[in-house]
Protein backbone atom coordinates (compact mmCIF):
# COMPACT_ATOMS: atom_id res chain seq x y z
CA UNK A 1 0.00 0.00 0.00
CA UNK A 2 1.37 3.22 -1.19
CA UNK A 3 1.51 6.54 1.39
CA UNK A 4 -1.06 8.11 -0.70
CA UNK A 5 -3.45 4.98 -0.59
CA UNK A 6 -2.76 4.92 3.30
CA UNK A 7 -3.40 9.19 3.45
CA UNK A 8 -7.00 8.40 1.44
CA UNK A 9 -7.85 5.53 3.63
CA UNK A 10 -7.08 7.89 6.81
CA UNK A 11 -9.26 10.73 5.36
CA UNK A 12 -11.93 7.74 4.34
CA UNK A 13 -12.13 6.52 8.05
CA UNK A 14 -12.19 10.61 9.29
CA UNK A 15 -15.20 11.20 7.16
CA UNK A 16 -16.94 8.37 8.25
CA UNK A 17 -15.99 9.10 11.92
CA UNK A 18 -17.04 12.80 11.60
CA UNK A 19 -20.52 12.45 9.57
CA UNK A 20 -21.56 9.49 12.62
CA UNK A 21 -19.52 11.25 15.26
CA UNK A 22 -22.86 11.27 17.48
CA UNK A 23 -23.80 7.68 17.23
CA UNK A 24 -20.07 6.01 17.86
CA UNK A 25 -19.30 8.51 20.75
CA UNK A 26 -23.29 7.13 21.98
CA UNK A 27 -21.86 3.46 21.40
CA UNK A 28 -18.79 3.81 23.04
CA UNK A 29 -20.45 5.26 26.18
CA UNK A 30 -22.34 2.25 26.24
CA UNK A 31 -19.90 0.07 26.37
CA UNK A 32 -17.97 2.04 29.31
CA UNK A 33 -20.86 2.08 31.08
CA UNK A 34 -21.61 -1.74 30.15
CA UNK A 35 -18.02 -2.92 31.22
CA UNK A 36 -17.95 -0.84 34.37
CA UNK A 37 -21.15 -2.26 35.24
CA UNK A 38 -20.21 -5.74 34.79
CA UNK A 39 -17.01 -5.46 36.32
CA UNK A 40 -18.60 -4.49 39.42
CA UNK A 41 -21.40 -6.67 39.94
CA UNK A 42 -19.24 -9.52 38.85
CA UNK A 43 -17.23 -8.67 41.68
CA UNK A 44 -19.12 -7.04 44.66
CA UNK A 45 -22.52 -8.26 42.87
CA UNK A 46 -24.38 -8.52 46.57
CA UNK A 47 -27.36 -6.31 45.76
CA UNK A 48 -30.15 -8.40 43.47
CA UNK A 49 -31.69 -5.58 42.18
CA UNK A 50 -28.90 -4.18 40.69
CA UNK A 51 -27.37 -6.96 39.50
CA UNK A 52 -30.13 -7.57 37.29
CA UNK A 53 -29.10 -7.77 34.00
CA UNK A 54 -32.43 -5.83 32.83
CA UNK A 55 -30.95 -3.03 35.05
CA UNK A 56 -27.47 -3.02 33.93
CA UNK A 57 -28.65 -2.40 30.33
CA UNK A 58 -30.66 0.15 31.38
CA UNK A 59 -28.49 2.31 33.22
CA UNK A 60 -26.03 1.35 30.00
CA UNK A 61 -28.61 3.11 27.59
CA UNK A 62 -29.36 5.92 29.90
CA UNK A 63 -25.57 6.42 30.13
CA UNK A 64 -24.90 7.14 26.02
CA UNK A 65 -26.92 10.53 26.81
CA UNK A 66 -24.50 11.19 29.52
CA UNK A 67 -21.28 13.15 30.20
CA UNK A 68 -18.17 10.70 30.90
CA UNK A 69 -18.15 11.83 34.44
CA UNK A 70 -22.20 10.77 34.72
CA UNK A 71 -20.58 7.26 33.63
CA UNK A 72 -18.20 7.02 36.68
CA UNK A 73 -20.38 8.78 38.67
CA UNK A 74 -23.37 5.67 37.93
CA UNK A 75 -20.31 3.27 38.75
CA UNK A 76 -19.59 5.10 42.07
CA UNK A 77 -23.33 5.30 43.41
CA UNK A 78 -23.69 1.13 42.04
CA UNK A 79 -20.58 0.44 44.26
CA UNK A 80 -21.97 2.08 46.92
CA UNK A 81 -25.36 0.10 46.54
CA UNK A 82 -23.54 -2.67 46.66
CA UNK A 83 -21.43 -1.76 49.33
CA UNK A 84 -24.42 -0.56 51.56
CA UNK A 85 -25.80 -4.44 51.26
CA UNK A 86 -22.89 -5.92 53.32
CA UNK A 87 -22.31 -2.89 55.80
CA UNK A 88 -23.82 0.88 55.57
CA UNK A 89 -20.31 1.97 57.67
CA UNK A 90 -18.13 0.51 54.11
CA UNK A 91 -21.18 2.18 51.64
CA UNK A 92 -21.05 5.65 53.88
CA UNK A 93 -17.08 5.59 53.48
CA UNK A 94 -16.41 4.85 50.04
CA UNK A 95 -19.76 7.25 49.39
CA UNK A 96 -17.26 9.96 51.34
CA UNK A 97 -14.39 9.31 49.31
CA UNK A 98 -15.86 9.68 45.95
CA UNK A 99 -17.77 13.10 47.11
CA UNK A 100 -14.39 14.48 48.09
CA UNK A 101 -12.77 12.95 44.77
CA UNK A 102 -15.59 14.59 42.57
CA UNK A 103 -15.52 18.11 44.40
CA UNK A 104 -12.14 18.47 44.26
CA UNK A 105 -11.12 17.46 40.88
CA UNK A 106 -14.03 15.18 38.84
CA UNK A 107 -16.48 18.86 38.73
CA UNK A 108 -13.33 20.83 38.01
CA UNK A 109 -12.22 18.25 35.01
CA UNK A 110 -15.21 16.30 33.58
CA UNK A 111 -13.62 15.07 30.46
CA UNK A 112 -10.71 13.44 32.44
CA UNK A 113 -13.72 11.21 34.15
CA UNK A 114 -13.12 8.35 31.00
CA UNK A 115 -9.44 7.94 32.50
CA UNK A 116 -9.91 7.50 35.92
CA UNK A 117 -12.48 5.14 34.20
CA UNK A 118 -9.99 3.42 31.74
CA UNK A 119 -7.19 3.06 34.53
CA UNK A 120 -9.18 1.22 36.95
CA UNK A 121 -10.78 -1.14 33.83
CA UNK A 122 -7.61 -2.00 32.15
CA UNK A 123 -4.99 -1.91 34.97
CA UNK A 124 -5.88 -5.39 36.03
CA UNK A 125 -5.84 -6.82 32.52
CA UNK A 126 -2.80 -5.92 31.61
CA UNK A 127 -3.70 -2.64 29.40
CA UNK A 128 -3.27 0.42 31.29
CA UNK A 129 0.06 0.99 29.40
CA UNK A 130 -1.89 2.34 26.65
CA UNK A 131 -3.73 5.28 28.65
CA UNK A 132 -0.65 7.82 29.59
CA UNK A 133 0.80 7.66 25.76
CA UNK A 134 -2.84 8.48 24.34
CA UNK A 135 -3.82 10.53 26.47
CA UNK A 136 -0.76 12.45 26.78
CA UNK A 137 -1.60 13.29 23.05
CA UNK A 138 -4.90 15.07 24.11
CA UNK A 139 -4.96 15.99 27.49
CA UNK A 140 -3.30 18.72 29.64
CA UNK A 141 -1.44 18.12 33.03
CA UNK A 142 -4.29 18.38 34.72
CA UNK A 143 -4.71 14.21 33.64
CA UNK A 144 -1.81 13.32 36.09
CA UNK A 145 -4.32 13.33 38.83
CA UNK A 146 -6.88 11.50 36.98
CA UNK A 147 -3.92 8.63 36.45
CA UNK A 148 -3.73 8.37 40.55
CA UNK A 149 -7.59 8.65 41.50
CA UNK A 150 -7.82 5.45 38.36
CA UNK A 151 -5.40 3.98 40.45
CA UNK A 152 -6.45 4.96 43.65
CA UNK A 153 -10.05 3.76 43.43
CA UNK A 154 -8.62 -0.07 41.06
CA UNK A 155 -6.81 -0.63 44.49
CA UNK A 156 -9.49 0.20 46.89
CA UNK A 157 -11.80 -1.82 45.12
CA UNK A 158 -9.54 -5.04 45.09
CA UNK A 159 -10.15 -4.91 49.08
CA UNK A 160 -13.82 -4.68 49.08
CA UNK A 161 -14.20 -8.75 48.74
CA UNK A 162 -11.73 -8.88 51.92
CA UNK A 163 -13.32 -6.46 54.05
CA UNK A 164 -16.71 -7.80 53.53
CA UNK A 165 -15.52 -11.04 54.60
CA UNK A 166 -14.83 -10.00 58.25
CA UNK A 167 -17.42 -9.19 61.29
CA UNK A 168 -18.41 -5.31 59.63
CA UNK A 169 -21.99 -5.04 60.00
CA UNK A 170 -22.45 -3.87 63.31
CA UNK A 171 -21.68 0.14 63.97
CA UNK A 172 -18.46 0.19 66.16
CA UNK A 173 -15.44 2.40 66.40
CA UNK A 174 -13.08 -1.30 65.58
CA UNK A 175 -15.60 -1.74 62.36
CA UNK A 176 -14.70 1.46 61.19
CA UNK A 177 -10.92 1.52 62.25
CA UNK A 178 -11.03 -2.15 60.56
CA UNK A 179 -12.32 -0.53 57.26
CA UNK A 180 -10.35 2.41 57.83
CA UNK A 181 -6.75 1.02 58.21
CA UNK A 182 -7.30 -2.08 55.12
CA UNK A 183 -8.10 0.66 52.65
CA UNK A 184 -5.63 2.94 54.32
CA UNK A 185 -2.91 -0.32 54.52
CA UNK A 186 -3.64 -1.46 50.62
CA UNK A 187 -3.65 2.19 49.34
CA UNK A 188 -1.76 5.05 50.10
CA UNK A 189 0.57 2.42 52.01
CA UNK A 190 0.82 0.26 49.03
CA UNK A 191 4.21 0.06 47.45
CA UNK A 192 3.12 -0.99 44.59
CA UNK A 193 -0.04 1.41 43.81
CA UNK A 194 2.55 4.18 44.34
CA UNK A 195 5.26 2.76 42.35
CA UNK A 196 2.40 1.92 39.44
CA UNK A 197 1.24 6.15 39.79
CA UNK A 198 4.59 6.91 39.55
CA UNK A 199 5.40 5.32 36.47
CA UNK A 200 2.14 6.40 35.15
CA UNK A 201 2.64 9.78 35.47
CA UNK A 202 6.16 9.77 34.13
CA UNK A 203 5.21 8.47 31.28
CA UNK A 204 2.76 10.68 30.47
CA UNK A 205 4.78 13.69 31.29
CA UNK A 206 7.53 12.87 29.51
CA UNK A 207 5.83 12.21 26.57
CA UNK A 208 3.61 15.23 27.35
CA UNK A 209 6.92 17.70 27.38
CA UNK A 210 8.49 16.05 23.71
CA UNK A 211 5.02 16.25 22.20
CA UNK A 212 5.15 20.22 23.01
CA UNK A 213 8.71 20.59 21.71
CA UNK A 214 9.09 21.93 18.25
CA UNK A 215 11.05 18.99 16.30
CA UNK A 216 9.76 17.19 13.62
CA UNK A 217 7.62 13.90 14.62
CA UNK A 218 7.98 14.99 17.91
CA UNK A 219 3.86 12.93 18.40
CA UNK A 220 5.79 9.85 17.27
CA UNK A 221 9.06 10.44 19.38
CA UNK A 222 7.43 11.04 22.34
CA UNK A 223 5.02 8.02 22.11
CA UNK A 224 8.08 5.91 21.21
CA UNK A 225 9.95 6.97 24.24
CA UNK A 226 6.89 7.10 26.60
CA UNK A 227 6.60 3.07 25.63
CA UNK A 228 10.22 2.62 26.57
CA UNK A 229 10.25 4.36 29.98
CA UNK A 230 7.06 2.63 30.53
CA UNK A 231 8.14 -1.17 29.57
CA UNK A 232 11.67 -0.13 31.65
CA UNK A 233 9.77 1.28 34.92
CA UNK A 234 7.66 -1.79 35.12
CA UNK A 235 10.42 -3.87 34.90
CA UNK A 236 12.10 -1.91 37.25
CA UNK A 237 9.25 -2.32 39.91
CA UNK A 238 9.06 -5.53 39.09
CA UNK A 239 12.58 -6.68 39.55
CA UNK A 240 13.04 -3.92 42.99
CA UNK A 241 9.62 -3.92 44.20
CA UNK A 242 8.73 -8.26 43.54
CA UNK A 243 5.65 -6.48 41.60
CA UNK A 244 3.32 -8.90 40.50
CA UNK A 245 3.81 -9.10 36.89
CA UNK A 246 3.95 -10.42 33.44
CA UNK A 247 6.95 -9.60 32.01
CA UNK A 248 6.49 -10.92 28.55
CA UNK A 249 2.60 -9.75 28.68
CA UNK A 250 3.91 -6.41 29.20
CA UNK A 251 6.49 -6.18 26.45
CA UNK A 252 3.42 -7.50 24.32
CA UNK A 253 1.13 -4.66 25.57
CA UNK A 254 3.50 -1.95 25.21
CA UNK A 255 4.11 -2.33 21.93
CA UNK A 256 0.53 -2.73 21.14
CA UNK A 257 0.24 0.04 23.52
CA UNK A 258 2.82 2.36 21.43
CA UNK A 259 1.03 1.03 17.86
CA UNK A 260 -2.55 2.41 18.54
CA UNK A 261 -0.95 5.16 20.65
CA UNK A 262 0.92 6.16 16.67
CA UNK A 263 -2.64 5.24 15.39
CA UNK A 264 -4.51 7.65 17.12
CA UNK A 265 -1.75 10.22 16.72
CA UNK A 266 -1.51 9.67 12.95
CA UNK A 267 -5.60 10.41 12.61
CA UNK A 268 -5.05 13.64 14.58
CA UNK A 269 -3.10 15.25 11.86
CA UNK A 270 -0.58 14.54 9.38
CA UNK A 271 2.06 17.08 8.78
CA UNK A 272 4.39 17.58 5.63
CA UNK A 273 7.40 18.21 7.56
CA UNK A 274 9.56 18.66 4.20
CA UNK A 275 7.67 21.87 3.16
CA UNK A 276 8.68 23.22 7.04
CA UNK A 277 9.31 26.70 6.88
CA UNK A 278 10.52 29.47 9.86
CA UNK A 279 8.69 32.53 9.34
CA UNK A 280 10.12 35.70 11.15
CA UNK A 281 7.43 38.96 11.85
CA UNK A 282 6.97 41.56 14.08
CA UNK A 283 4.81 43.90 15.52
CA UNK A 284 5.25 47.06 17.60
CA UNK A 285 6.06 45.21 20.75
CA UNK A 286 7.12 42.04 19.82
CA UNK A 287 9.36 40.04 17.40
CA UNK A 288 8.11 36.84 16.47
CA UNK A 289 9.77 33.36 14.88
CA UNK A 290 7.19 30.87 14.25
CA UNK A 291 7.54 27.74 12.74
CA UNK A 292 5.00 26.52 9.77
CA UNK A 293 4.39 23.34 8.92
CA UNK A 294 1.83 22.27 6.38
CA UNK A 295 -0.96 18.98 6.73
CA UNK A 296 -0.86 16.77 4.08
CA UNK A 297 -4.34 16.66 2.32
CA UNK A 298 -4.83 14.64 -0.31
CA UNK A 299 -7.72 14.63 -2.91
CA UNK A 300 -9.15 11.25 -4.11
CA UNK A 301 -9.68 11.37 -7.48
CA UNK A 302 -12.40 10.03 -9.67
CA UNK A 303 -13.62 8.37 -12.78
CA UNK A 304 -16.58 10.17 -15.01
CA UNK A 305 -18.73 8.55 -17.17
CA UNK A 306 -20.43 10.88 -20.12
CA UNK A 307 -23.00 8.98 -22.68
CA UNK A 308 -22.42 10.41 -26.19
CA UNK A 309 -24.81 9.99 -29.11
CA UNK A 310 -25.87 6.73 -27.18
CA UNK A 311 -21.95 5.19 -26.58
CA UNK A 312 -20.32 5.30 -23.38
CA UNK A 313 -17.41 7.36 -23.44
CA UNK A 314 -14.74 7.13 -20.37
CA UNK A 315 -12.85 9.99 -19.24
CA UNK A 316 -10.05 9.01 -16.72
CA UNK A 317 -8.16 11.09 -15.03
CA UNK A 318 -4.84 11.97 -14.92
CA UNK A 319 -2.88 9.13 -14.03
CA UNK A 320 -4.86 6.08 -14.83
CA UNK A 321 -2.21 2.86 -15.04
CA UNK A 322 -4.02 1.88 -18.07
CA UNK A 323 -3.38 5.09 -20.10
Amino acid sequence: MTTKNILLARQSILKFYKTHEKIIIMMLKFILMLWSLLTINGAIGISEIINNMWVTLGLSVLSMIMPFSGILGISMIVMVLHLCQASFILGGIVALIYMMTYVMYIRLFPKESVVVLLVMLLLPLGGVYVVPLVSALFWGVSTLVALALGCLFHYMFSQFVIIMGGNITELSTEVVEFIVFTLAHNTIFNTEMLAVITILMTVFLLTYIIRMQAIDYSNYIAICTGGVISALGFLLAHLLLNMSLNVGLMIIMTILSTLIASFFAFMSIVLDYSRGELVQFEDEDNYYYVKVIPKIEVQAQFEETHKVFGKQSDNFTEGNPFL
